[in-house]
């Protein structure tokens, strides 16, 4: 009996386990890695995020994205005589005075990876190497990648150049809002046709095989061996070299929600074990709660400008984060008001509402008037002056005009007795 009941709690323990195991934050094999929702950049998983690494040819989303937005697909790029003797590494073979569209060009940059197609844009776009470099680190400042600093638009090993998992999420989430970058990094092969200096088709997969795999290697992901290819990838990069390991920026949709993940210094495959593991936990343990919707009212406000008003103050747009499922209530908002002068038009920003997750601020909403809202003052400097004087002039003529019938009414009253009594005296005589 009593080795039944041991046996029966056994299994109850690791039924627990499991169930734990379950809906545990994922673990993850390589060096540092960070999960964020798209939407929001909240942040639902991070390791070591902040720690600095070589990126390798993750380097290549900053590259695409700022070419991306300054050229068209269509321009056309010569390659000088010194870029298919500079480079190493993965490359596509480019030839001095070889041309190609920046389309082309962007493809062997995202998709195999080509060394030589990154250093001609950065050249053609920058004026230089060095020069596109700078417009590198400056628009990852900008985008808040403080730990970050490039060296060269490729990624090929360098001291200074290094970034963090953190940064990366920021940089693939700006450039992931870009329509023509989301295409190319979603492709899953693509082919340059025959140049003035190939006389034959360039053919590429995408290295990524979360999109594209050839390999019959697999990962293992929730107790079973799978193919790399996740279903809903959408992108985006993959990097290697000696020094920063196998990285991999990752992206997913499903079911309107998207999460980007960064998995920095792996070995072989355990990048996209980790992926898998990071996007299976961001889309089973997460979901989409819409926290206000436009137009909704929010509260009345009491101003004072000349006379004391109340308005009415309401949420500019939708709201929508990925929140922790049944956590939905535990989401803090807080009112803040700007300093408000009158007049106001329809629409005019009156402060905003914030929302709170774990101490953590997951998004803002700007708070509007739904209708416009006027002073005395402002009444009278917008065509109504004249208006009040006369309003004012009737006023006074009607006071006016009442003391004097009143006046009238006293005098006429006063006369009628003179006369009554001038009349006693006449008839007494």
């Amino acid at each position: 009996m009593i080795k039944k009941v041991i046996c029966f709690l056994l299994l109850i323990s690791v039924f627990l386990l499991n169930v734990s195991a379950a809906y545990a934050a994922p673990g993850t094999i390589c060096q540092t890695s960070i999960l964020i929702d798209v939407k929001t950049g909240t942040i639902l998983y991070e390791n070591k995020s902040n720690q600095k690494m070589y990126p390798a040819s993750l380097t290549k989303i900053m590259t695409a994205i700022l070419v991306i937005e300054v050229g068209n697909l269509s321009d056309v790029i010569t390659i000088d005589d010194d870029t298919p003797h500079e480079i190493a590494g993965s490359h596509i073979a480019l030839e001095e005075g070889e041309i190609l569209t920046l389309k082309d060009l962007l493809y062997a940059v995202m998709l195999p990876s080509a060394n030589d197609a990154a250093l001609a844009l950065a050249k053609h776009y920058g004026g230089s190497e060095e020069k596109f470099v700078k417009i590198m680190n400056d628009r990852a400042k900008e985008l808040g990648a403080y730990n970050t600093h490039f060296a060269n638009p490729h990624g090929l090993h360098d001291p200074d150049h290094y970034t963090t998992a953190a940064d990366l999420a920021l940089i693939a989430k700006y450039a992931m809002e870009n329509e023509t970058f989301r295409e190319i990094v979603g492709t899953d092969r693509y082919e340059i046709p025959p140049t003035n200096k190939k006389s034959e088709t360039r053919y590429f997969v995408n290295l990524n095989r979360l999109i594209h795999n050839t390999s019959y290697n697999q990962i293992f992901v929730d107790g079973v061996y799978i193919d790399p290819t996740y279903e809903y990838a959408t992108g985006i990069k993959t990097g290697y070299t000696p020094e920063a390991g196998n990285t991999l920026v990752a992206s997913a949709s499903k079911d309107g929600t998207d999460l980007i993940a960064v998995i920095m210094n792996g070995v072989s495959l355990e990048m996209y074990q980790d992926a898998h593991n990071l996007f299976n936990y961001g889309f089973r343990e997460f979901e989409s709660a819409t926290l206000v919707s436009k137009n909704t009212f929010i509260q009345n406000i009491e101003i004072k400008n000349g006379d004391s008003k109340e308005i009415s103050a309401i949420a500019e747009s939708d709201f929508t984060a990925l929140v922790k499922k049944d956590s939905k209530s535990k989401i803090e908002s807080k009112v803040i008001i700007d300093d408000i002068n009158l007049p106001l038009k329809k629409d005019d920003v009156v402060g905003k509402i914030e929302y709170k997750s774990d101490g953590k601020v997951i998004g803002t909403v700007n708070l509007i008037t739904p209708t416009p809202v006027k002073s005395t003052l402002a009444e009278n400097s917008n065509g109504n002056f004249f208006f009040t004087i006369i309003k004012n002039i009737l006023k006074f003529a009607a006071i006016l005009i009442a003391i004097l019938a009143m006046l009238k009414i006293y005098n006429d009253f006063r006369i009628k007795l003179i006369r009554k009594k001038r009349k006693s005296r006449y008839n007494n005589n």
